[in-house]
């Protein structure tokens, strides 16, 4: 990363009191490290039973030991608290509060966990902190209750057994514990802080139990091995599980604690893995698991994209060397790592929030690995709250290792440099009073201040240093080449700053303000409310202060406010007042907090503060650098953002106003794409003897990283980088600052009307290396440049000023015209034009407008550089700034202005940036840089590579090197002219003839026809010759040829070549000879037909003349032939030319003219044939077409009709769009209407109206009739719907008798008659045999809404189920469905119809009625029936047989023969047939009973007459009348559109 240097970490090794006392000997095995999440305090477990309290720099709090008598098995420190809950190997659980440096143990349970002697296995608390999970190696969990001291009541309790009870049958030791955090911030804010997530606990069996402080308990996984990890992927809502067997099983949690497998895989790892198991498994990131497996690479599971990966050991780390232990810091995600052979490595990740990359490996970032003090295997590891702090342990100690930082301070002209952990150099700023006095060289004025501590923080003013480490602060008195140490004073402040002869510090709750001496005078107060202050920031008399809740002040250090806190010893005078009100970093909108402050700066008028802050993403609270600078503007009381990666891909990492203007700041920013979150510079350790001590000794504090000196408008900064690991010496030497290109400088302007504008930009580059001030014009760098002294830190930093792009050349203009210049640039910026000129046009200086011209081409600020190239009176730059707007390109643009300024290596480069290469090419050029033209030409303008090298060619010509020109001429592809123009000129005529024949332009047919001609010239004939046949020049040859009357050899070239313009030289001289005919034949190979068809007509040549009449493409020349042959009265020839010509009607006059119509006898025959001529007529009628004459057409068709050809006519009636001609031709003559003639019948749909003024339906209309006469029904329908009579297209459909195409049509129709008209047909068809007919009836009806159709139907339908099956049932049902639909009928007849439904209806329900009761209750039946019989219109319902029929049935089978006879008999009186009501056998069995003698019926049938065969008769009458009337009903459906049966 060229924005990063190498990152190390000072170890701080861990002594407990017992070490301390034996002099570093026997040193403990570390068994578990544990940081309290709210302060710098570490407990550490070794195997001396003890556990060991640490702060700061490893100090130890010797007051705050644990000793038992058996160690500790495991340690768990509450999230909210300093307390912290321990767990032993015999079973005994204990709390201790660890407060202000004094241990006190709060609860104590020797039998918690039984006695068994298998000890606790895990401590969880919750995230809330009141509930407290034990699990132990006799398989017993327990809830523990705990209130805010830590005191402990047993709550729940669990087991590993069957179902989880609690029996110690059958219990598996207990192996570890998660909490289950999904949801975990929504269910917090409802159910408050006493709310505890559910859990899940393992055990030794393999075997996963969900449970919570409710008494519910599960097992939900049963593994074959022992359950190693188990963790909770939160974004997912899933339990991920590791096996000893490296199995990686992950399932899906609901909120009642149900899981659902979704994965189980088998992990990768070396051999022997699977009985040891691996040795750590933490969170790497969001889904991604890092393991520890004790091999010589981190292996990579990520859950997210269900991919994995390794991560192998770097230099210089040993490749034997082994990965014992993980840790990972989620603020700053650092992935830290302890080897088998005592190494700390460490890695950042560098990718985006997520995980989810596709080469995973490659966001991993090495950074410098360090050794630990002790040199032993690093077996536990473990970071601290906040930044850059783990610990570390093993078989022989433990570390605290701590990140240290350089700080880059600047007041003034002095800046404060810090180099190592304990040394300050002092720079002092040689301000230049004018361009002719002499700067000294950088760092004459330099010295090292030595630090009595680890430096953590430095503040500076013109006279006074101060560096602390959160406990202590050391104050230095600056002189000109030196500093005497003035005090020093305890304190733990966060953050200081100097004003004056006093210094402000942020302490606790309060800001101090302290003499030298460190004497409080005064103090601000800071509520609980508003937050501890952490950040502080002065510029002139101004005081910004930030603190931990995100609230803003500023005080006026210059005005008293007696209200504010005083000393007790001054309260003669009040503390600073206040300016306007307190400013919240929130969102205006949703009054959420915009992030974590990093480094605050007010400007110098107090009415602003710019702040850095940090943002937090995911469940896991990722933190990271964000992306926006924000500004708080007292004016509005409003949070103003400039969001850097939106707009310049960067994100800030320091800020500073300038000292005079109020509303310009700069930044610095770097690439958000693997850069740091702060530019930061982490200290490094020399081993001079100059670094001292450095890392041995001192205190650690609990100073932040993000203190006051984070950004100072005085010029306080911190620059962290960090990347790979370059050696010390390249850092010190500079050579790694040399690479650097992430890093930008941006100036902006900040107003409360036009909130933040960005003005410029320009990458951060070598030597620069941080910025630390602004001092308008100069921007102040530290850089990395040799000083004039020798010693390790030789090469800087520095400091070294940089001018403002806008104040290049400059620098010592007066105040006012400085602030001109600034107001100038801030118009600009703002799109203010007209107040950017009234600001900087009472400047009259030329050389002032000069240099801001040249600085408009390094701002590129096209619209500026117009204003200053007019006040200098510079009139071409002026015209070149208006041509230049022709150019698309702003960059383009600008390089014209910085043409014309002679600044050609910038318009160089940004012709390059735009990639207008082409001007590039053409700057080259003009400039005389011919080889840098060509190698652009070549590279990146190829189209204009041909005109460069002409343009050299030209050039060379012009300066004398001819040789050097025709090469280049050659290259530019113009050497046929242009090489033999400069040795013609230059009288090398025999070079010219070689170069010709045998140099590059041999074979160019051009130059050597040239050279030919020039040969023919000079009278060289021979040689003239050779050169035109090598040019393939045949007509130079036959017009040699023919001058020296060489006819034959003339010919023979022309025979051989085939060339048109030979030939045609050659026919000119013949025709001058007089030899016409074969002057013709060649005029006719050269294609000049017109020569060769006025020879032939003046010579008489007829034969030939119609063939060359018929060859050429000219129409005139075909009339003026065909007028010769018709005035010759060949007219057969004159029409087919006439007609090639497209002079058509003439071709058809003389055919009428000529009696084309007169028949030509047949010899021996009656018959006559067609004359050639009529043969001809019908050729032409062929090729006639729309776009001929109409009356052409018509006369055509005429002719036609006259002769019997109805047909040809009608085609041609279609040709000229004569359509109702057609049709009645059609209808008259009976021509045959076919698909394709019909579709030429029809007018184009845009024609509503054709040329001869038909109306397209009717047009259509008429050719449906015409169809429909002709039985073309389908095509009938088609063009009746086509011409919108769809109900007569739905007539000619019936006719057509298609029932399919019927129904779709109706169906797509969606008119009511048509639906009407479809379901008539239907009805006559035979629906009763098929569903789909009948249902296709009902539905047209219904579409229709003609439901008095669709009543009669459905009585049809029901009188039909009664005549052929008797099923009265269906039949009731049939009629009650025509009643429904007769009620929503409209007919006049409505009443009556549906009253004598009902009647029917009425009748047929007795009947039924009747004929159930058959068998139940036979008396009820017989009544019924009778009463039936006794009424008259009772036959409109029901067959008066089927009555009888029922009666005579239920007497025959009662035995009761009488009165079932005298039913037979009223039947015969009746007249009704009985034969297909009643069964032969049952009338002759009732006839034998009564002794009436055989049936009537039986003596008829026996007769071959009677009742049936009349019957018969009448039955076959019917049929036929059925059938004529089905005839009948088809006609009536035609003509009317009705049908008339109901």
């Amino acid at each position: 990363d060229l924005n990063t240097m190498a990152s190390l970490f000072l170890d701080f090794p861990c002594q407990s009191a017992q070490e301390r006392r034996k002099k570093g000997k026997n040193h403990e095995k570390v068994l578990f490290i544990e940081w309290c999440p709210l302060d710098v305090l570490v407990a550490i477990a070794t195997d001396n039973r003890q556990i060991n309290f640490y702060i700061d720099e490893a100090n130890l709090l010797s007051n705050c030991v644990i000793e038992r008598k058996v160690n500790v098995s495991c340690m768990r420190w509450q999230s909210s608290s300093r307390i912290l809950a321990t767990g032993w190997e015999d079973g005994h659980i204990s709390v201790y509060d660890v407060t202000d440096k004094r241990l006190d143990c709060v609860y104590t349970n020797d039998m918690a966990h039984g006695s068994g002697g298998r000890g606790v296995r895990f401590l969880l608390w919750n995230p809330a902190g009141s509930r407290l999970v034990t699990g132990d190696g006799e398989g017993m969990v327990r809830v523990w209750k705990s209130d805010n001291r830590g005191i402990l009541n047993t709550y729940k309790q669990y087991g590993t057994g069957p179902s989880s009870v609690v029996s110690t049958n059958h219990r598996s030791p207990c192996t570890t514990a998660v909490f289950s955090t999904s949801n975990l911030d929504k269910a917090c804010n409802f159910l408050g802080s006493n709310f505890s997530p559910s859990f899940f606990f393992a055990s030794e069996e393999g075997n996963v139990f969900f449970a919570d402080d409710l008494g519910h308990s599960a097992q939900v996984q049963s593994l074959s091995s022992c359950v190693d990890e188990l963790l909770f992927y939160n974004d997912r809502r899933r339990l991920v599980i590791l096996t000893r067997s490296m199995l990686l099983v992950q399932l899906q949690v609901d909120d009642d604690g149900r899981v659902m497998p979704v994965q189980k895989v088998k992990l990768s790892v070396s051999a022997g893995m699977g009985e040891r198991g691996i040795r750590q498994v933490i969170w790497a990131g969001p889904g991604l698991i890092a393991a520890a497996s004790g091999e010589a690479v981190i292996r990579f599971w990520n859950l997210a994209n269900d991919d994995n990966y390794t991560l192998s050991l770097q230099k210089p780390i040993s490749r034997s060397d082994r990965v014992l232990s993980l840790g990972f810091n989620h603020q700053q995600r650092f992935l830290s790592i302890g080897t088998k052979e005592g190494k700390v490595a460490m890695y950042r990740y560098v990718g985006g929030h997520d995980v989810s990359s596709e080469d995973g490996a490659s966001e991993w970032e090495v950074m410098t690995p360090t050794a630990v003090a002790w040199k032993a295997p690093v077996e536990v590891m473990s970071w601290g709250p906040g930044r850059g702090l783990f610990g570390c342990g093993g078989a022989l100690g433990s570390s605290v290792m701590r990140e240290d930082l350089l700080h880059r301070v600047m007041c003034g002209n002095v800046a404060a440099l810090q180099l190592t952990s304990q040394l300050v150099r002092i720079d002092r700023r040689q301000v230049q009073e004018s361009a002719s006095s002499e700067v000294p060289p950088l760092g004459t004025n330099a010295f090292i201040v030595r630090a009595a501590m680890n430096v953590r923080g430095v503040a500076l003013s013109e006279t006074h240093l101060a560096v602390w480490n959160g406990t202590q602060a050391q104050i230095f008195e600056l002189s000109d080449m030196s500093a005497e140490q003035v005090d020093v004073q305890h304190t733990s402040a966060k953050a200081m700053a100097f004003y004056g002869e006093y210094i402000f510090r942020a302490c606790g709750s309060e800001v101090q303000q302290c003499n030298l001496k460190g004497r409080v005078v005064r103090k601000i107060p800071f509520s609980e409310g508003e937050g501890a202050p952490t950040h502080l920031d002065i510029n002139g008399s101004f005081l910004a202060v930030a603190t931990a809740s995100g609230l803003l002040k500023v005080f006026d250090l210059s005005k008293r406010d007696r209200t504010v806190g005083l000393d007790d010893d001054d309260a003669s005078s009040g503390g600073p007042r206040q300016v306007g009100s307190s400013g919240k970093f929130i969102d205006k909108y949703s009054n959420n907090s915009l992030g974590a402050i990093r480094s605050i700066a007010v400007n110098c008028n107090g009415r602003m503060v710019s702040i850095l802050s940090d943002i937090e993403v995911g469940h896991m609270k990722m933190r990271s650098a964000s992306s926006k600078l924000s500004v708080y503007v007292a004016d509005n009381d409003v949070i103003e953002a400039y969001d850097c990666a939106t707009k310049i891909d960067c994100f800030p990492t320091s800020h500073f106003w300038d000292r005079e203007e109020p509303k310009l700041l700069a930044i610095e920013v770097t690439k958000t794409r693997g850069a740091p979150m702060a530019r930061e510079e982490v200290l490094e350790d020399s081993d001079s003897e100059d670094e001292g001590k450095g890392a041995e000794e001192g205190d650690m504090g609990q100073g932040s990283p993000t203190n006051a000196n984070t950004r100072r408008g005085d010029g306080t900064s911190i620059d962290r980088t960090r990347g790979s690991s370059p050696s010390m010496e390249q850092h010190m030497n500079g050579e790694v600052d040399a690479a650097r290109s992430n890093g930008e400088v941006a100036t902006l302007f900040v107003t409360a009307e036009h909130g933040i504008q960005l003005q410029g930009t320009f990458p951060l580059e070598a030597p620069y290396q941080a910025l630390i001030g602004l001092h308008v014009p100069h921007l102040i760098f530290a850089a990395k440049v040799a000083g004039p002294q020798g010693g390790p830190f030789s090469a800087g930093p520095f400091l070294q000023p940089k001018v403002l792009h806008d104040f290049i050349g400059l620098e010592f203009v007066d105040a006012a015209t400085r602030k001109a210049l600034l107001d100038f640039a801030y118009f600009l910026t703002v799109k203010d034009l007209d107040s950017a000129h009234r600001a900087v046009k009472l400047i009259k200086n030329p050389s002032v407008w000069e240099n801001m011209a040249f600085m408009c081409v390094k701002t590129r600020r096209l619209d500026v550089a117009e204003v200053c190239l007019g006040n200098m009176g510079f009139a071409r730059g002026a015209a070149a700034v208006r041509l230049s707007k022709n150019e698309p390109e702003p960059e383009a643009r600008i390089a014209t202005v910085a043409v014309q300024l002679g600044l050609i290596q910038d318009a160089e480069k940004l012709y390059k940036e735009c990639g207008r290469y082409d001007l590039l090419n053409r700057l080259h050029q003009a400039s005389g840089s011919w080889e840098k033209a060509l190698e652009v030409a070549e590279e990146h303008d190829r189209i204009h590579l041909k005109t460069t090298h002409y343009a050299l060619a030209a050039n060379l010509e012009a300066q004398g090197n001819v040789d050097a020109a025709m090469q280049h001429f050659l290259l530019s592809d113009t050497h046929r002219v242009e090489i033999p123009r400069i040795l013609f000129a230059n009288k090398r005529i025999n070079e010219l003839e070689d170069y010709i024949s045998r140099g590059p332009a041999a074979g160019d047919a051009e130059l050597t026809a040239w050279w030919a001609g020039y040969l023919e010239s000079v009278g060289s004939m021979d040689r003239a010759q050779k050169f035109y046949s090598s040019s393939k020049d045949y007509f130079s040859l036959v017009r040699i040829a023919c001058f020296e009357k060489d006819l034959r050899e003339a010919r023979r070239i022309v025979d051989e070549t085939g060339s048109p313009a030979a030939a045609y030289y050659l026919a000119r001289f013949l025709e001058g000879q007089s030899d016409i005919q074969e002057a013709i034949a060649y005029y006719a190979v050269a294609k000049c037909y017109n020569h060769a068809i006025r020879l032939a007509k003046n010579f008489g040549f007829d034969s030939e003349l119609m063939s060359y009449a018929l060859k050429c493409n000219s129409p005139a020349l075909m009339m003026d032939v065909a007028l010769y042959f018709e005035k010759k009265t060949e007219l057969e020839k004159a029409v087919q030319l006439y007609q090639r010509a497209g002079d058509i009607p003439k071709a058809l006059d003389i055919c009428f003219k000529a009696g084309a119509a007169a028949p030509v006898p047949i010899p021996g025959s009656r018959s006559v044939a067609a004359s050639p001529m009529f043969e001809v007529l019908r050729s032409i009628a062929g090729s006639l077409d729309e776009n001929t004459n109409p009356q052409t057409v018509a006369r055509c068709a005429e002719f036609f009709i006259e002769h019997g050809q109805f047909e040809k006519a009608v085609q041609l009636f279609i040709t000229g769009k004569r359509y109702s001609a057609a049709i009645d031709l059609c209808v008259q003559h009976k021509v045959k209407i076919t698909d394709e003639m019909a579709e030429g019948l029809t007018p184009p749909t845009e024609d509503d109206g054709n040329q001869n003024g038909e109306d397209r339906n009717e047009i259509l209309r008429s050719l449906a009739r015409a169809c429909k006469k002709q039985g073309s029904f389908q095509l009938a329908c088609k063009k009746f719907t086509q011409g919108g009579e769809r109900e007569k297209a739905m007539k000619c459909l019936l006719k057509s008798g298609d029932t399919k195409a019927l129904c779709y049509y109706a169906t797509i129709s969606r008119n009511r008659n048509i639906y009407i008209l479809a379901a008539n047909y239907l009805q006559a068809l035979d629906w009763q045999n098929d569903a789909e007919t009948m249902k296709n009836i009902v539905l047209f009806y219904t579409k229709a809404k003609a439901f008095e159709q669709l009543s009669s139907f459905f009585d049809a339908y029901a009188q039909m189920e009664i005549d052929e099956y008797r099923d009265y049932e269906k039949a009731l049902n049939a009629l009650k469905k025509a009643a429904e639909y007769m009620v929503k009928a409209r007919s006049p007849q409505k009443e009556e119809l549906l009253n004598a439904l009902n009647q029917r209806i009425y009748h047929m329900e007795q009947f039924v009625s009747a004929r159930a009761k058959a068998k139940s209750h036979p008396e009820e039946m017989v009544k019924t029936c009778h009463q039936l019989l006794e009424q008259r219109e009772v036959e409109t319902a029901i067959r008066i047989g089927d009555c009888f029929a029922l009666l005579v049935e239920f007497y025959h089978s009662s035995k009761n023969y009488d009165g079932a006879y005298k039913l037979l008999q009223d039947m015969r009186q009746r007249q009704i047939v009985l034969n297909p009501y009643l069964e032969a056998d049952i009338i002759d069995e009732i006839h034998l009973h009564v002794g009436a003698g055989p049936a009537p019926e039986r003596q008829a049938e026996r007769g071959g007459g009677g009742v049936l065969g009349g019957r018969q008769e009448d039955d076959d009458e019917e049929e036929e009348l059925a059938e004529e009337f089905e005839e009948e009903e088809v006609a009536d459906m035609d003509s009317d559109g009705e049908y008339g049966g109901k």
